[in-house]
């Protein structure tokens, strides 16, 4: 079963994980057709609060400045990385600062920065986060961008034994909640929603769009590596943070699979979109509050986006919507 993402909703939940790529096929197919969202009334707004954002986090020294600094560093990732390197310098318990350091610096950059010649900081996300399955997917990527099809096995066999897979997507939406939130001025706190949610928007997931890659062509591949490929797959599938991953995982079983198995593969992907799509559609009355003309609907509506952001942060998307 498919279904058409709503973009208020997406609008919305942006920050969480799960987006309408999940209503696409997994080997490039179109995207279903979907309606053009209307304009915010809030453009102009988010588009002055975002330079003002960004000035200030280039300006001040804050771990959380930092890591905001590096991770809207679209046009300069060598500053990012030296940001987010700063950051995960500051704070070393952050998973966030961790993980989103180690994902800046698998970007195929020349020169690589010095933050990420220095230290493997992958192997150091996959050390430092070791209940955590994610880090070792990308390292099962890394492997096989390297043709080294054991080391990527192995790497496959190890994931699918972790309890959980987190890429701390839900904890970034929060921190940039907060710091478009503590910005002084007069912008109303709607436009501040959507501009956080926006940011979002206009990033895909590195570790979804990386596993995408994985276990293609399995025919040309040793024994065992579909295998550790469908299980890999459905321990992601079912023990990821936010719905694009559990997605990304369900897709990968279900590439990896064949006979009888594929049929099952198949009805896992659309569980995953149709809870995915159920747990999202409720945002449709708060993204509709954002953009009420009443104040206080519209306050209720950023106090509701405010303790969704939060919840998922907490518990996980996933958890969060199961928890109701």
């Amino acid at each position: 079963m498919r279904h058409t993402c709503v973009p208020l909703v997406l609008v919305l939940l942006a920050a969480s994980s799960f987006a309408c790529a999940q209503a696409r096929t997994d080997a490039g197919g179109t995207r279903i057709t979907e309606p053009a969202a209307a304009p915010s009334r809030w453009q102009a707004d988010r588009d002055a609060l975002d330079q003002v954002l960004r000035a200030r986090v280039v300006a001040a020294s804050t771990p959380r400045e930092l890591w905001i600094e590096g991770t809207l560093a679209d046009a300069d990732p060598w500053t990012g990385a030296r940001a987010l390197a700063e950051a995960r310098a500051r704070v070393p318990g952050e998973k966030l600062f961790l993980a989103s350091l180690a994902m800046a610096c698998l970007a195929p950059l020349q020169p690589l920065p010095g933050e990420c010649d220095a230290t493997d900081r992958l192997a150091d996300w996959a050390i430092r986060d070791p209940d955590n399955g994610l880090p070792v997917l990308l390292l099962a990527d890394r492997a096989r961008q390297r043709n080294n099809m054991a080391s990527m096995l192995a790497h496959l066999e190890d994931a699918a034994t972790k309890p959980r897979f987190d890429d701390y997507a839900n904890r970034a939406a929060v921190l940039l909640w907060e710091a478009i939130r503590d910005v002084p001025g007069t912008i109303d706190p709607a436009a501040r929603a959507e501009l956080a949610a926006s940011y979002g928007l206009l990033r895909v997931s590195y570790p979804t769009r990386q596993i995408t890659s994985l276990c293609r062509g399995l025919d040309k591949q040793a024994d065992g590596v579909r295998g550790a490929c469908i299980a890999a797959g459905n321990a992601l599938a079912q023990r990821g943070a936010t719905w694009s991953l559990r997605s990304a995982g369900a897709r990968l079983a279900e590439r990896s699979s064949e006979g009888p198995a594929l049929a099952i593969a198949q009805q896992q992907v659309s569980a995953v979109q149709r809870r995915a799509f159920e747990c999202a559609e409720p945002g449709n009355a708060i993204a509709a509050g954002l953009e009420s003309a009443d104040a206080t609907a519209r306050a209720r509506a950023v106090a509701q986006w405010e303790a969704r952001l939060v919840r998922d942060a907490q518990q996980g998307e996933v958890a969060a919507c199961a928890a109701g």
